[in-house]
């Protein structure tokens, strides 16, 4: 994912793109793919008439081929930012928004210091929305998720952290890997930072610049 397409110049190096990423070359494959998902998904429903449990199964393995095409797609398709100040309180309760729509059974969201940060508003909701689907899984059962932010005057940022209250880390799987590192570089684009932590009962910050 990057935030504007070049061509690669001189001899390539191993972390060059050897391909410059063409927006109505994706749009195509990304069109073919969802005709083929569609047929798909209609010889399943054909399969789970006739046969229950494995048209359950089938239904279940094109879900998952379907939301590890959408990751694949965001992982390579070129992104352009535009952002704008943002009441900080708006980028809390969106991201705790997420949260709730990905399975957390209770969010409580602490007081959000007065201040606006800067953010893409559409790049910052999907970045969310990968995070949360992330782990989304793990957090049923789990105890309250708590967002608590933080105005770092010093640095001039805004740190929102997300603790899960006795939770066990998420499993390590590729979705999840790979809608982590979307949502990271999401964030990046905006000028911010997220970092994870390995203590259980955190899952990671969210930073991002206060807007001037």
């Amino acid at each position: 994912m990057q935030g504007t397409a070049q061509l690669p110049s001189g001899e390539p190096r191993p972390d060059e793109q050897l391909v410059a990423v063409r927006q109505d070359v994706l749009n195509d494959v990304e069109h073919a793919v969802g005709n083929l998902l569609q047929r798909m998904h209609h010889a399943a429903r054909g399969v789970r008439a006739e046969l229950a449990v494995p048209g359950e199964r089938l239904q279940g393995a094109l879900e998952e081929l379907e939301s590890l095409l959408d990751l694949l797609f965001d992982y390579v398709s070129p992104v352009d930012v535009l952002v704008r100040a943002t009441d900080a309180t708006r980028v809390a309760e969106s991201l705790a928004a997420q949260l709730r729509a990905q399975g957390a059974a209770e969010v409580v969201l602490a007081a959000v210091p007065p201040v606006s940060v800067l953010a893409d508003a559409r790049a910052l909701s999907r970045s969310f929305q990968l995070l949360a689907r992330a782990c989304g899984r793990e957090w049923q059962g789990a105890g309250p998720v708590t967002i608590q932010a933080r105005h770092d005057a010093a640095a001039d940022r805004v740190e929102l952290s997300v603790e899960i209250g006795g939770a066990m880390p998420p499993a390590a799987t590729a979705q999840a890997a790979l809608a982590g590192a979307v949502a990271a570089r999401l964030i990046e684009l905006q000028g911010g930072e997220m970092r994870t932590r390995p203590r259980a009962e955190c899952l990671c910050q969210v930073i991002l610049p206060v807007a001037g």
